[in-house]
Formats: C-alpha cells, structure tokens, sequence
C-alpha cells in the first residue's frame, strides 16, 4: 500500500512540474504532451517510482540514464527538428535534476512511513557496517531495529554503539511477530546449510530477505549470473579501466591538478607562516618514496606534519616501547603519534597536509581518486592485495578515506583498495570525491 502511495505522490508533483515547465520552453502543446508520456514511460522501466532499499548514488545513475534516453528517443522519433533539440534537451535535464531531489525529499519526509523495519542477523563489523550504513543514508528507507546474535561474539564496534538493541537468537519468532518488513543475513562466514535453516525459520514471515555473501576475488558488481541448466553460475569481471575511461580520468586528473596546484599558492604562503610562527624553520615540504602503477617507484610531495628525520625518530621510539612498536607493526601507523608536531595536528585532521600530492596529479604520477599510495617497505604486508592494487594509479583520496579515512585498519584499507580496482567506474570516482569532501568537513576519521 505504502509503495501505491509513494508511486502516486512522485508521478502527480512531476506531472505538475512537467506542467509548469510549459509555461517556459514554450514548445507545442502536442508536441509536449508526447515528451510527458515519454518521460514517465522511461521513468516507469527504471523503476523510479517504486520503493527500493538503494543508495541515492543509485537513483542518481538510474535518473542520469533516464534522461539520455529520454533525449535521445526524443530526437529520433517525437520531433526530428534541429530547432526544438535544446529545449527538449532542457525540460529532460531540468526533469531528471527535479526528480533527484523530490525523490529525496519524499524519503526523508516520509521516511518513517516509508521504511522498511529491518532486522540484521550477525553481530560482527560486516553486521555492523551494513547497520551504520543503513542509519546514515536517509534514502535507503532501511529502518534497523536491531541485531540478532548468532553466538556469543559482539563486535566491539557494535557493543558500544547504543542506538541498537542486540537479541538472542531464540527471540527471532516473538521479533518477527512486531511488524519485521525485511531481515538481513550479515553472517559471511556461515556455512550454506547454517543459513538454510535461518531463511527457514524465515519463510513467509518477513517480505524481503538479503544475504551478505562471502566475498571472494572473483566476484564484483560487474560479475554476471548466469542460469545454466538449473544450476547458478557467477562470470568472472574485472573492471579494469579501458581506453576511454582512462581518457576521460586522465582529462578529470589534469583539471584537478591545475586548480590544486593553484589553490597551493597561498596555501603554502600561510603554512610556512605558521610553521615560523611556532618557531619551526625547517622546509615546509618533504618527499617521500611510495609505490606507483605497476609497482614502480614514485616520490610524493607533501606538507611536514612530524618533526624532522621523523623516521629516525620512530626506529628509537619502537625500540624504547613494544606497545608502539607493536601499534606500528599491526596498523602502519599510531593513533597518538608523538612526533606530529603543533602544526601538524592542524595540516592532519584537515587533510591539508595531502594538498601538494596535486603535483604529482598534474605530473602524471598519481590519479585524483585511486588506491592509497603504500610505502615501498608495506609491500609484503600489502600479501595478494599487492597486485591488483599496483594497476592503479596511486590516488589523493580513494576508497579507504571516503570510508572511514584513519578508522580503518590496514588490511581493510587493502580490501577496499582492491576493490576500487576491481569495480572502478567513473561515477565511483564521484561518489568518492563527495564522500571525501565529506569527512573532511564533518572532521570524520581524519588523521
């Protein structure tokens, strides 16, 4: 019923827009009255008045897609006038740029009537990401009501984290009974038959159910199923970057670099001033080796955010502490580093510290968005995650610090590494770039 109603809602404020739009592109009234009919056909097929558990990132590319195909059909086949192309190219962008936005803003509204009432079963990080990106993206109408434990383990994260209640197992049938619209299996690590006898007890008591698989490296969001005679079959995909899309990234690369390197002008003249006044007058930059594409060796510039010969430095700290040494060791980092310095702390936690790596963009060396640049001697560390990260270029932001920046550890920051590589798009350098921006601003997991 509620999907009905939120169908309705979405399809009579855009006839009304549509409506409105009339009164400025000034087009025939038949001829406009096709364009209606068209656009909500198209909308109709890429379901974007049905309730769906997305991200807006997705009806983002969906509605994007919508509106070249609405321009297209509309060229071709409703009015092949060269004179009438930019009008109807308008009322199609400024169409899809209203449906975005409404579309979000009915969510949000409604996003108590709307969403779906979910329970997650496992208390682990996978559990728990799925949870915290339920609660964060507004648009995903995904409303947790808590976790179901399957064994005694709690995830830390998830034990301090409030807002939550966590339930034993054998109180799965009484929760079900409280209007459960959708149950969500974060158990990756189960066996088959452990999760066969969960969707039993599921069965017809819940409308929607979802399974986090076990990841492997042969599955992607490029990978395709395929039906072979009854039996379930996942293709192998790679999404690596093909011609034109390392055109087109290279073309992004090199507008970035120029305005960075533009903006680094009176970013170097204030840093050098602050450096002064705490008294510091050692060069404001440094560079430092890392691994580049295809493994080789590249330097990155850098603002110093630590004291001079900071490597020197940690080699006798490590020495005089095995907690720090052991901290270094497991994460490649510490949380409380005492050789940052005054200004440092200030260049880290805004992420002005990674602002002359625009250099090396405009140079070549690195991308905008990629893999984190790993040091030479993280290399065996990195273990198979190694190969498939050296296809990229090295990046300013990437996967790690759009989701999470020093929260993740350095395993994970390879996974997610990996992953960028192997579903690389252009659109996944957008959503990288906004969520980067982001956790700069909100001060999120900055270093």
């Amino acid at each position: 019923m509620k999907e009905n109603l939120f169908a309705v809602c979405l399809i009579c404020i855009e006839i009304a827009f549509f409506y409105l739009l009339y009164y400025f592109v000034n087009l025939p009234l038949s001829l406009y009255i096709q364009l209606g009919v068209l656009w909500l056909i198209i909308m109709f097929v890429s379901k974007h008045y049905k309730i769906q558990s997305t991200l807006v990132w997705d009806e983002i590319r969906s509605d994007l897609k919508a509106f070249i195909y609405f321009v297209l059909i509309a060229f071709v086949f409703v009015y092949p006038k060269t004179y009438f192309y930019w009008k109807i190219l308008g009322v199609g962008f400024f169409m899809s740029i209203f449906a975005i936005v409404l579309n979000r803003m009915i969510r949000i509204v409604f996003r108590k009537q709307l969403s779906r009432k979910t329970l997650i079963i496992g208390t682990g990080s996978e559990a728990y990401r799925v949870g915290r990106i339920a609660n964060n993206n507004r648009f995903a109408l995904t409303e947790v009501l808590g976790f179901v434990k399957i064994d005694d383990f709690i995830d830390e994260e998830l034990k301090d984290d409030l807002r939550y209640p966590i339930y034993d197992y054998y109180e799965l049938n009484e929760l079900l009974n409280n209007h459960v619209d959708q149950v969500i299996i974060a158990l990756p690590d189960a066996s088959k038959e452990e999760v066969d006898v969960i969707t039993r007890q599921l069965f017809d008591r819940v409308q929607y159910i979802k399974v986090l698989p076990q990841l492997n490296f042969t599955m992607t969001f490029n990978s395709k199923i395929d039906d072979f005679d009854g039996e379930l079959l996942i293709s192998t995909s790679r999404g690596r970057l093909g011609v034109i899309g390392k055109f087109f990234k290279r073309i992004i690369d090199i507008m970035a670099g120029i305005c960075g390197c533009l903006l680094l002008i009176p970013l170097t003249i204030y840093v050098s001033h602050k450096n002064k006044k705490s008294g510091d007058t050692d060069p404001i930059f440094f560079k430092q080796k890392r691994i580049g594409e295809n493994g080789n060796d590249i330097y990155i510039y850098k603002y110093r955010s630590m004291v001079p010969n900071a490597e020197k430095v940690l080699e006798e700290l490590m020495a005089k502490d095995p907690a720090i040494k052991e901290e270094y060791l497991t994460n490649k980092k510490l949380v409380n580093d005492p050789r940052i310095t005054e200004v440092g702390h200030f260049l880290r936690r805004t992420s002005l510290d990674e602002f002359p790596q625009f250099i090396n963009v405009l140079k070549g060396d690195m991308s905008l968005v990629g893999p984190r640049p790993y040091l030479p001697r993280e290399k065996d560390d990195m273990d198979i995650y190694y190969k498939s990260i050296v296809r990229c270029k090295p990046g300013i932001t990437g996967m790690w610090q759009a989701n999470g920046r020093s929260d993740v550890g350095f395993i994970d920051r390879c996974k997610l590494d990996d992953y960028y590589y192997r579903n690389w798009t252009l659109g996944l350098d957008m959503i990288i770039i906004y969520k980067t921006i982001k956790s700069v601003i909100y001060g999120k997991g900055a270093l």
